[in-house]
């Protein structure tokens, strides 16, 4: 952060955040217990055990498999919502950051050896985690930031969606054209998962599950890290009020391409998971399906909130599980249960137990069902609090 803006500067960009979107302030025992990595550790530690159970059938029994999916996409979706919830940029091409780290990690394992302007280049095959996981991230680094400058400080709004959705396209051309290097539809096959330090251990389901669990948290803390930053506090004044934030000295396209940059890191390295799950990899993972799931997971679990995309991905992958073993229509069923989310609930599942902690289950509820009560209450919290001082006043960049 440029050294130009003082702390007054920086506590207005903090009161930009509409109070029901953080968490009610709370001490000791009270914040550890709702602290949302605690949460995220119990669920990815449950979802072994209860992922893929089937009420309708009696089973109740997890998958591995299943839960292995859940946490790579929900550690997908947390990056994407970096740049959706908390700066309020919709990008429709997240996806291309995904398959950039899966094929660059399915290239690095596999090997290659291609033509480039009449000049061979080859590489061997590579047995080496970490070393797949740094060409990945440096992969989706480049390309995130040639892309932000170009894009970002050009463009917002449906403009900036359909632009990272055309950009998303032209790698889902190359993945799917160029078959001497990507293997064209078919893909990338038969991937070995790299040994650890001489060990086979994640050629076990069991052990590779928990290797993306820790993964999947390691990465995650650092994205809470992030949010909870004064760079993280800019970025939601930013979404709540561009103009105010630019008024306040702040060089708003700069903290964009920082974002946006940051954002593509976590789709990275769950594309760099994702191919050792799948032990291949295909164009469908930059196709637009993938880019759309993301933000109905995010939207789903509640954008806004940290919580909000790790229980989206969970939810949809447990619907699809349930839902596709009694009709092939599926995906219909999953869409109703979308669009009554955002109808009666627009922040999502999250934001609605926020909501409660937040008013209480009575306020939120005439709230969220009934729109008379909903249009009154709005307009309650949009007059000023009488036993508070005008904060605006105490603005002074």
């Amino acid at each position: 952060m440029s050294g130009q803006h003082d702390s007054g500067a920086l506590r207005q960009a903090q009161r930009d955040v509409k109070p029901a979107l953080g968490a009610r302030p709370a001490n000791g025992a009270a914040a550890l217990l709702t602290h949302p990595l605690l949460w995220t550790a119990i669920l990815f530690v449950a979802l072994p055990f209860v992922a893929g159970a089937n009420p309708f059938k009696g089973n109740w029994s997890g998958f591995v498999g299943i839960a292995t999916t859940m946490v790579i996409f929900a550690l997908f979706a947390s990056g994407f919502n970096l740049l959706f919830g908390h700066v309020g940029e919709l990008s429709f091409g997240h996806a291309m950051f995904f398959t950039l780290g899966a094929y660059t990690t399915a290239l690095y394992t596999a090997g290659f050896n291609v033509t480039v302007f009449g000049t061979a280049v080859s590489h061997g095959k590579g047995d080496n985690l970490f070393v797949a996981l740094v060409l990945s991230l440096a992969v989706a680094l480049l390309w995130a930031w040639v892309l932000a400058r170009v894009v970002v400080p050009r463009s917002s709004g449906i403009y900036f969606s359909m632009i990272t959705l055309a950009f998303a396209q032209v790698i889902y051309f190359v993945t799917f054209h160029w078959s001497e290097l990507t293997g064209g539809e078919d893909g990338l096959q038969n991937i070995t998962r790299p040994s650890v330090f001489g060990n086979a251990w994640l050629s076990s389901s069991d052990h590779f599950y928990w290797f993306c669990a820790i993964c999947a948290f390691l990465a995650l803390c650092l994205l809470h890290f992030i949010l909870r930053s004064p760079f993280g506090s800019v970025l939601h004044a930013i979404r709540e009020n561009k103009q105010r934030a630019r008024f306040l000295g702040y060089d708003v396209d700069k903290y964009r391409v920082n974002a946006f940059v940051l954002s593509a890191l976590f789709p990275a390295v769950a594309g760099w998971l994702w191919t050792y799950f799948q032990q291949a990899i295909n164009p469908d993972a930059g196709s637009v399906e993938y880019s759309g799931n993301v933000v109905m997971m995010s939207m789903l679990g509640g954008v806004q909130t940290f919580l909000g995309p790790i229980l989206g991905a969970s939810i949809y992958y447990e619907i699809q599980n349930n839902v596709s073993q009694l009709t092939k229509y599926w995906e219909a069923w999953i869409g109703i249960v979308f669009v009554i989310v955002v109808l009666v609930g627009p922040r999502g599942i999250m934001g609605f137990l926020d909501d409660i902690r937040h008013y209480g289950a009575g306020t939120t509820f005439r709230r969220y069902f009934s729109r008379q009560a909903r249009v009154e209450l709005e307009m309650q919290e949009e007059l000023p609090a009488l036993d508070e001082p005008a904060a605006t006043e105490t603005a002074a960049p």
